[in-house]
């Protein structure tokens, strides 16, 4: 036989021999899953699908190696919510201070009173999470992070946001609802503010979780078949397509 011809044979039995494995191994999991929902209602089968999926999605990889991709999923989550959020309040408003009225300027301070909590979440969200995961470009991110708020501290302790020895933030809300719009504007929305200092860097943040998440999946790649070449499975389509593609 041509070697062409010896090498799809080969090819052609090891994808059969792939498919087998990951048809035995998801049939187990959903004979579990059957299991554990059989007489049950719909909010138990649909906990032990969960349950039998995210068994799934760490298969193959480290204790370590499963922290960090919790970690790093965390981190590029808040990462890109801040980013989005940052960006959002630096748009608004969307006339010139000067040409609103007395009702959008009330309407602004509403929309920033109402969006810092979240920044504030999101923000300590991805601090934390970067000091657990440690390493030194997260720890570079987090020295230049507390680095924008230095820049910024009598002012922002003016509105009530105050720096915590870890590098997370903490709130007053009665200061900040008490400050003048015109002053919200100049430290929370304007060009070289901390919220865009802050919101920039989010962007590498997530970039640099979105590298760590890829090198993760493709060690998982190598050793464990059930998932495909976008790191998804049966169990991932349940709940609405791969939580972890080739980006992370």
């Amino acid at each position: 036989m041509a070697r062409n011809g010896i090498n799809s044979l080969i090819l052609h039995n090891r994808m059969i021999s792939q498919a087998k494995s990951r048809a035995r191994s998801q049939n187990a999991n959903i004979g579990a899953i059957r299991a554990a929902g059989a007489g049950n209602n719909q909010n138990s089968r649909a906990n032990a699908i969960k349950k039998a999926a995210n068994k799934q999605k760490y298969s193959g990889l480290s204790k370590a190696d499963v922290s960090s991709k919790e970690n790093y999923t965390s981190i590029k989550k808040a990462a890109e919510s801040l980013q989005n959020r940052t960006k959002a309040l630096l748009n608004q408003p969307e006339k010139e201070w000067d040409q609103l009225t007395e009702e959008e300027i009330a309407k602004y301070k509403d929309t920033v009173i109402r969006e810092v909590p979240s920044i504030i979440e999101d923000y300590n969200l991805m601090m934390r999470k970067m000091s657990e995961e440690g390493g030194n470009v997260n720890k570079i991110y987090i020295k230049q992070m507390k680095s924008y708020f230095d820049n910024a501290k009598s002012k922002l302790e003016g509105l009530g946001i105050t720096q915590r020895n870890d590098g997370t933030l903490a709130l007053n809300q009665e200061l900040l609802k008490g400050a003048d719009a015109k002053q919200l504007k100049e430290v929370l929305g304007s060009a070289g503010s901390f919220i865009d200092d802050i919101g920039k860097r989010a962007s590498n943040v997530a970039a640099n979780a979105d590298t760590n998440l890829a090198v993760l999946n493709r060690s998982q790649y190598a050793g464990n078949y059930t998932y495909n070449q976008h790191g998804s499975d049966i169990f991932d389509a349940l709940f609405g397509g791969g939580k972890y593609n080739a980006k992370g």
